[in-house]
């Protein structure tokens, strides 16, 4: 099976937000939001707001923008008129991708210390819905649209650590923070999945990988591993960075990044002469859908059941972000 596909380059890069009924995709680039419009592919909003942004979402009535830079700084934008409606500072510290809750009126934030902020569009105050740390360090927090749950990985210590796996129901009745809690779903004795090489929450499971026994993990969506899968044989000279599984769990995306065994023996200067690669493979088979000659994807997902996906690379060595959406994958 290969992948007949038609590629079509956005503006903006990195992190990418796609709404949950697929109707819009939302991407940033320094200052400035770009939304698009997933079924035409034409863009529909560009927003000047926050400097060094790092994330947008969309609103589920598609009234406001959200956006989020690097020193934790919410924007709220207006969908209709682009224009920034206010700013809140949060608790100023650089996260997660956050979310909007489904009457779209609050945004929950998440940032790198394991905190859950909330933030009323209406008063435009914010308040911290929970700031427990059983552990040492938060390594991953995320929120999962098919559950409703926000992950939240815990680590024991510094570096390649154990630790515990998290969860947190949130919807409109779960907005009290005498109410929040996190309720421990998994302790693993040894490393925590890596979220920096890949862990996928698909509509079913919940997927990572782990390099050190080749495999591929799929677990249910409270951690409790289903199956241990074999990483697929690819083209590829080096060991897997980071991977993807699509959300209907039809396809595994790989990206290999420059092809050398051992990067660090490469004299700087030639080290931009060796070739990339990224792959896309069908999960079941493990047979190779398209290859692809990008040295560092930041984000890709799947949509329309699979069919067609959405990815962003680095091009010319850092010194802009393509976003291409392609479609016809099978």
């Amino acid at each position: 099976m290969k992948c007949k596909s038609k590629d079509k380059k956005l503006s903006g890069g990195f992190e990418i937000f796609m709404a949950e009924d697929e109707s819009l995709v939302a991407l940033i680039f320094r200052n400035t939001v770009y939304v698009y419009d997933l079924a035409s592919k034409e863009r529909i909003l560009a927003a000047k707001t926050v400097s060094n942004a790092s994330c947008a979402i969309v609103s589920p009535d598609k009234k406001y923008i959200a956006a989020k830079n690097t020193s934790g700084t919410l924007a709220l934008i207006s969908m209709e008129s682009g224009l920034e409606l206010c700013r809140c500072p949060m608790e100023k510290c650089e996260g997660e991708m956050p979310f909007f809750t489904l009457d779209s009126r609050h945004v929950i934030d998440l940032d790198w210390g394991g905190r859950v902020m909330l933030f009323d569009t209406e008063s435009k105050v914010h308040t911290v819905l929970d700031n427990t740390r059983p552990l040492v360090r938060c390594d991953f927090i995320h929120y999962d649209f098919f559950s409703k749950r926000i992950y939240r990985f815990m680590a024991r210590d510094f570096g390649n650590s154990p630790g515990i796996v998290q969860s947190m129901v949130i919807d409109e009745k779960h907005l009290d923070p005498e109410h929040v809690e996190f309720t421990t779903l998994r302790k693993f004795p040894f490393s925590l999945p890596d979220h920096m090489k890949g862990v996928s929450f698909c509509k079913s499971h919940n997927y990572w990988l782990d390099l050190g026994k080749k495999k591929i993990i799929r677990s249910d969506k409270d951690f409790k591993v289903k199956a241990r899968l074999g990483i697929p044989k690819s083209n590829s000279i080096s060991e897997p960075k980071k991977m993807w599984v699509s959300p209907n769990e039809k396809y595994l995306f790989i990206n290999y990044g420059r092809q050398c065994k051992d990067v660090s023996k490469v004299p700087l200067g030639e080290r931009k002469n060796l070739p990339d690669l990224s792959v896309l493979f069908d999960l079941q088979s493990g047979e190779i859908v398209k290859e692809f000659a990008y040295d560092y994807v930041s984000d890709f997902t799947m949509y329309g059941k699979d069919s067609s996906y959405i990815y962003n690379c680095n091009l010319e060595r850092n010194i802009y972000w393509d976003c291409r959406i392609s479609l016809q994958c099978h």
